[in-house]
């Protein structure tokens, strides 16, 4: 078994540099970007408690306690998801999209390049800025669900049928997430897992979309370029459905599925909803995979 498992550290060690990956980590940790991402993530918890509170989004009275009524994402009475989800790619990118740039502008990286080769440099600031990325997006959310907790310490259910017995729609009832969103099976089976299962799929997402910035950072020799080529990529592909009169559905954009609160899905939907899902995985991974074979290739040759 011992065997077994040094001989994967290897094979893992020849993919990418460890102690690169650590490196490049710490510091991107560190750095202003990351100061700026938590203040950004501050401003939008503001944002969403203030729209919820103060600015005719008030919660009925009476309803079930849970600090979910003041989180980005779970709750549809505050601005703050709209903007949070608008401005996703840009986090991720920030924090984790020039982890190879950085070593480029700082001369690092000609030394590293004839110690390591290219390629497992290139894995190796994929791997950080997948890890950074998925940080830099997931922090607002994050930040946000541990101030709403200490500051409403509760968890209920809240029920998001809003149809009556007589099939009249109640609009003076209090819902969190709707009956009809892709979440609320889940949610009403179990909260804790219903928010992990929103928090791996921001932090994957972000991940991704730093991986896009990483992989364009090698074809441009700008500074801060590569941070927003995917926020661009995003709007472009939010846009499409309007572009070509919605033979692409709006809920293949992860600024719709992201949001599960406000509900609104038929049956239809929800299958257009899991597809949006898969293609915001594998799309990012083909675009990021593409970049880097034609780096490599364009180098060999």
């Amino acid at each position: 078994m011992k065997g077994l498992v040094n001989s994967y550290v290897q094979r893992r060690s020849i993919l990418i540099n460890t102690s690169l990956a650590k490196a490049q980590i710490s510091r991107s940790l560190t750095s202003l970007r990351m100061v700026s991402v938590i203040a950004m993530s501050i401003a939008l918890f503001l944002i969403q408690y203030s729209t919820t509170h103060y600015a005719g989004f008030r919660l009925a009275p009476g309803h079930e306690l849970t600090f979910l009524s003041d989180v980005m994402l779970f709750s549809c009475h505050g601005t703050g998801s709209g903007l949070y989800l608008f401005i996703l790619p840009f986090l991720a990118a920030l924090v984790g999209g020039s982890v190879a740039a950085i070593e480029r502008h700082s001369r690092r990286m000609s030394g590293m390049l004839g110690r390591e080769g290219r390629g497992k440099i290139m894995n190796t600031s994929l791997a950080s800025g997948f890890v950074l990325g998925g940080i830099g997006g997931l922090s607002p959310l994050l930040i946000n669900l541990v101030v709403a907790a200490i500051m409403n310490p509760h968890m209920n259910f809240i029920n998001g049928d809003v149809v009556d017995a007589t099939g009249l729609v109640d609009g003076s009832k209090y819902v969190l997430i709707y009956s009809d969103s892709w979440l609320y099976p889940l949610y009403r089976f179990n909260q804790p897992l219903a928010i992990l299962t929103v928090m791996l799929m921001v932090f994957i997402l972000s991940g991704l979309f730093a991986d896009i910035a990483v992989a364009a950072s090698f074809f441009t020799t700008h500074r801060y370029v590569e941070v927003l080529i995917p926020f661009v990529l995003s709007m472009l592909w939010w846009m499409l459905p309007g572009m070509t009169n919605f033979l692409v559905p709006d809920q293949w954009s992860h600024m719709i599925f992201l949001f599960p609160a406000p509900g609104g899905a038929d049956s239809r939907q929800l299958v257009q909803i899991f597809v949006g899902m898969a293609l915001s995985v594998c799309l990012p991974v083909v675009i990021s995979a593409s970049l880097v074979a034609f780096k490599r290739s364009r180098d060999v040759s």
